[in-house]
């Protein structure tokens, strides 16, 4: 398993650097692109999870060719709250999600769609337990781990940027967290600098 891992990440490497010509192989600064997002995000794989909330993120990427870029990007979800009842009790659940992902973007020359980025992360699910008496009864539900995440973004904005571009961007996340698999969705609004 642990040779397969490697095999992956050398395979992803070398993805990376084969549009990459010899005289590039110094990273300039003025190459390096930027975006921040805010919007809506919202878990649909768990039952017990609130209607969603506040999403933001922010990245920054380096051209690996004439269509290829990659870079990290960070992002927070605030999902919101739901309450459950056993019995008499009843306890709430705080839904946030921090994710740190490696994406690698594609830029298409036609359609509607400006931007895929998909790539490999690392997520931090937390449904944190908020309950008066009786939370042991309710341990079962809490999350609080890090696992790995994919991801996948496509945006829709203007091909020509200048110096800013604005656009949409829908995306998603898969985290296999222990209690259910998360899976969430995004919409937010994209600023590329």
């Amino acid at each position: 398993m642990r040779t397969m891992r490697w095999g992956i990440v050398a395979a992803l490497l070398a993805l990376a650097c084969a549009g990459t010509p010899a005289r590039a192989a110094i990273m300039r600064l003025d190459a390096w692109r930027g975006h921040v997002a805010i919007g809506f995000g919202a878990i649909v794989s768990d039952s017990l999870a609130p209607g969603g909330s506040l999403s933001a993120a922010a990245g920054i990427d380096y051209p690996m060719g004439a269509k290829w870029r990659v870079g990290p990007t960070l992002s927070f979800d605030l999902l919101g709250s739901s309450n459950v009842t056993r019995g008499s009790i009843q306890a709430g659940l705080d839904y946030s999600l921090f994710e740190a992902a490696m994406l690698f973007t594609y830029l298409p020359s036609r359609g509607p769609v400006t931007r895929w980025s998909f790539g490999p992360g690392v997520a931090s699910p937390r449904a944190d337990l908020v309950v008066s008496a009786g939370g042991a009864g309710f341990s079962d539900l809490a999350v609080g781990e890090v696992k790995p995440e994919l991801a996948l973004d496509a945006t829709l904005m203007p091909r020509r940027m200048t110096t800013v571009g604005v656009g949409i961007e829908l995306g998603t996340r898969f985290v296999p967290a222990s209690r259910v698999a998360w899976t969430l969705f995004t919409g937010r609004v994209a600023i590329h600098y």
